[in-house]
């Protein structure tokens, strides 16, 4: 069917479910690595995230949203797939996706493929995937370089003017080329977050047809680099920091050691290896993630803007997510690839055109419900790959019964997210349980303890059955 006759039967199904004759539009929002330390989670977050908030106003905000996998790749291919990572087999940043998932149609190529005009900018899809779908699956895909000549970041793996540096057990470890932050740039109009939403806030300007524009804002993933004003608003001397337990790892599982600390990324060792050089080099890591968050917060506030100003916000979804959460030292850990609260928990908003404002809920979701939830939303069938389910039920009744949320990094490795635990599971059987309740940061593993073995058993039964093969990288 070509496009125009894909547009007429889906007008006339749109008619039939009440919407109406003009198709919905849809924006796209996604955000790298913003976790769940921001005020629109609780007012007295310190990460300030006003326009966050005023989007969770217009539609439902999910407390509880978790992402499919702590990791770029395996989050970013789960989503706009619609299928799990322990289905697929994409479980790190280097897997092949498109030749785990050969004959997926991919979200924004579905809705292209039903009549919409698509369009995308910024981080999308995580790096090599862009090269298979921004042609067959976009009108139109700008993807601004994320590293600018001028940038300060350490280049090629140097961090201040070295190649490596003496972790304390005495080995040699390289450094991340990411491993900065700072005032950058100069002019703000030059960040890359900032052009990339001043395209898609000219695709909104522009399109009367139905369309579906995807916006990827790359802070605040390392390097976290904002505009001045946004480490204003974090000065070093009123620094809120992470609260971290000294004997956290005690009570963990060898498997959850060996995540936490991979001989690779050892970004706390860095830090401690710096110490000598920058006293407060872990604060002002610290001040720049939060400066950064608050930078995407703003590029947010942009888009809303334009929306608004064009008239079209009324008959527009927006979703909003991030790919995963973010560690800043809890658990000895920084950045991702761990299977615990603040590396899994994200913002994740849904906003659509005649469902009730404002509302909370706080049932666990995970963003492997997305696809189906936009297909069902804009009254388009839903392809047979498709894993997870619809939201739109609990847009309707926010408390109704609900599934826990699934994770999985690496194979084998999920955990499992119900109302009040966290359970993880690893490939060798060991476990761990949290009760969020009592514990938010889950500080005390109560796997095993008197009383546990029946809550341990209930939320086992939801860990995959089967664990894909890895997919290595493109040939």
């Amino acid at each position: 069917m070509t496009r125009i006759g894909s547009l007429i039967a889906f007008t006339v199904s749109l008619a039939v479910q009440g919407w109406g004759a003009e198709p919905p539009n849809v924006l796209f929002i996604a955000i790298d690595d913003m976790n769940d330390w921001t005020t629109l989670f609780d007012k007295s977050n310190p990460i300030q995230t006003p326009h966050l908030e005023r989007l969770a106003a217009r539609g439902t905000f999910f407390t509880k949203g978790y992402c499919n996998s702590p990791a770029c790749n395996p989050s970013r291919a789960s989503v706009l797939s619609g299928v799990r990572p322990s289905t697929s087999g994409v479980y790190g940043n280097n897997s092949d996706w498109k030749r785990a998932l050969p004959n997926a149609t991919i979200l924004p190529q579905h809705f292209k493929n039903n009549g919409y005009k698509t369009f995308a900018s910024g981080k999308i899809f995580h790096h090599h995937g862009t090269q298979y779908h921004k042609y067959e699956a976009f009108d139109a895909f700008v993807e601004f370089p994320s590293r600018q000549p001028d940038m300060p970041m350490p280049r090629n793996g140097n961090l201040n003017g070295i190649n490596d540096w003496t972790a304390p057990d005495g080995m040699k470890r390289p450094v991340s080329r990411n491993f900065d932050w700072g005032v950058y740039p100069k002019n703000p109009d030059n960040h890359i977050d900032n052009r990339t939403v001043d395209w898609a806030i000219e695709q909104i300007e522009s399109n009367d047809d139905p369309f579906f524009i995807a916006t990827g804002i790359y802070r605040p993933h390392m390097p976290f680099y904002a505009p001045q004003e946004w480490f204003d608003k974090y000065p070093l001397g009123r620094l809120v920091l992470p609260e971290i337990k000294e004997d956290d790892l005690d009570d963990l599982p060898d498997e959850a050691r060996a995540m936490l600390h991979p001989p690779n990324r050892k970004f706390i060792s860095t830090f401690e290896a710096e110490k000598f050089r920058d006293a407060y080099i872990f604060n002002k890591a610290i001040q720049g993630y939060q400066a950064s968050a608050s930078f995407a917060d703003h590029q947010v506030g942009r888009l809303l803007d334009a929306l608004d100003e064009s008239g079209k916000a009324d008959n527009t979804i927006i979703v909003l997510w991030s790919d995963h959460g973010y560690h800043l030292g809890e658990k000895e850990h920084w950045e991702k690839f761990v299977l615990y609260e603040k590396a899994t928990h994200i913002p994740y908003i849904i906003v659509a055109p005649g469902f009730e404002k404002g509302q909370i809920c706080h049932k666990p979701v995970s963003l492997i419900d997305l696809y189906p939830t936009l297909t069902d939303l804009c009254s388009l069938p839903t392809p047979e790959h498709v894993e997870g389910q619809s939201l739109v039920p609990l847009l309707k009744k926010p408390k109704m019964d609900w599934d826990p949320a699934v994770m999985t990094y690496e194979q084998g490795n999920h955990a499992v997210r119900s109302e009040r635990y966290r359970y993880i599971r690893y490939k060798s059987g060991k476990e761990e349980l949290y009760d969020l309740k009592n514990d938010p940061r889950e500080w005390t593993n109560i796997a095993y303890r008197k009383g546990t073995d029946n809550i341990m058993k209930s939320h086992a039964r939801w860990v995959p059955e089967n664990d894909a093969e890895p997919i290595g990288p493109a040939n």
